[in-house]
């Protein structure tokens, strides 16, 4: 009952954010950051990250995804897919560049800045997603290469993390390596041939099954196994989440009350904790310690995405400003660079002595990112063509 009581405060918190945002013109995602922040450690200390909590922000990056892959056009991806890899590219290398190069000059051992580098490579889209949905951003061209080169972002990341912390921890391995590799491609595979036969004979026949919602409850099963099987092969469960929204839209048998009906379930619960969930670990204990480290952290992993992947969106035929979207859209860190901390935390990738530092610089990122991303669309009018 703590839990419900709790979850019925953050919910209602949510409306009250939420509201106030909109009437600010504001993405009223960056406010539900900011009250994840003021509920968790940092300020009152309401809300922890327990199991039930961590449970129902899954599902709700979950959810957030797979919404964006119904309401993504596929020819638009594919149309995109070469600036997208260049965009996702640019986007690493400049980030990780700058980092290491703020970490050593903090006098952070090498192998250590290593790590810290490979942190801020991470994108998380899922923010930036929230943002071009209420800006009606998600379907234009800038929406759809942000999407395919975070897919494309996740990828690299992983793989770099993969690399890194075995070459780091001397566990590296080039039959691992393979192996992972391998599980990729077999996912790959699985893809295809889902989204080609599986999937359409399956939700033509979902419209047969005598139960309410059925479409709904089948389009979510099947999102919640794209979601299993790309964890399993070591990516992203939301990777996995937004090629079945993918898949399912380019059904034959797809409806748009599937889509309306899933964004009721989301936005209702799953979605708000999420947002929630990512400021509630935020502590201000080191803050004026580590002041100068966040602060240069904060802003070398801004600068690096903003450039690097605008860098490669101008380099693919985009226009300054729509450039400026692209790289906007990347900026936010989010989940990803968070779980990726963790698991350098957890293997000493990560020493005592810097992760409050690293972990603060990625929160501040996730909520000044939307901030760009509404100056950048606001500055460039919608364009399909």
């Amino acid at each position: 009952m703590e839990f419900i009581t709790l979850l019925a405060l953050m919910l209602f918190l949510t409306l009250v954010v939420s509201h106030i945002f909109n009437r600010l013109n504001l993405p009223a995602v960056i406010g539900q950051l900011i009250l994840g922040v003021i509920l968790g450690k940092g300020v009152l200390n309401i809300v922890q990250s327990t199991h039930e909590v961590e449970l129902f922000a899954e599902i709700g990056v979950i959810l957030l995804m797979f919404l964006a892959g119904l309401e993504s056009d596929l020819k638009l991806l594919r149309k995109h897919l070469r600036p997208s890899i260049n965009v996702a590219i640019m986007g690493v290398i400049v980030p990780v560049l700058l980092t290491l190069i703020t970490a050593l000059i903090f006098n952070i051992n090498l192998k250590e800045s290593i790590f810290i580098s490979v942190v801020f490579a991470a994108t998380s889209v899922s923010i930036s997603v929230e943002v071009l949905k209420s800006l009606n951003y998600l379907s234009s061209n800038s929406g759809a290469v942000i999407l395919g080169a975070a897919v494309a972002d996740d990828i690299l990341a992983i793989s770099i993390l993969s690399i890194m912390s075995g070459t780091l921890t001397g566990n590296f391995s080039a039959q691992k390596l393979m192996m992972l590799f391998g599980m990729w491609v077999l996912f790959g595979v699985i893809i295809y041939v889902a989204h080609r036969w599986i999937i359409p004979q399956i939700m033509k026949l979902s419209e047969y099954i005598d139960a309410t919602h059925a479409p709904t409850i089948m389009a979510l099963v099947i999102c919640m196994i794209f979601a299993y099987i790309a964890d399993i092969v070591q990516l992203d469960a939301v990777l996995g989440a937004f090629v079945a929204g993918i898949a399912i839209s380019n059904a034959p048998k797809y409806n748009e009350k599937i889509n309306r009906n899933i964004e009721i379930i989301g936005y209702s619960i799953f979605i708000p904790v999420f947002f929630i969930s990512i400021g509630i670990s935020l502590e201000f204990n080191s803050f004026f310690k580590d002041f100068w480290l966040i602060l240069v952290l904060t802003i070398t992993g801004i600068v690096g995405k903003l450039i690097g992947a605008g860098f490669g969106a101008r380099v693919s035929g985009f226009d300054l400003k729509d450039s400026y979207v692209i790289g906007s859209g990347m900026i936010s860190r989010g989940e990803m660079a968070l779980i990726i901390a963790q698991i350098g935390y957890g293997v000493k990738l990560l020493s005592d002595e810097y992760y409050s530092a690293v972990i603060i610089s990625i929160i501040l990122i996730t909520i000044l990112a939307p901030f760009f991303l509404k100056n950048s669309i606001s500055k460039n009018p919608l364009n399909t063509n």
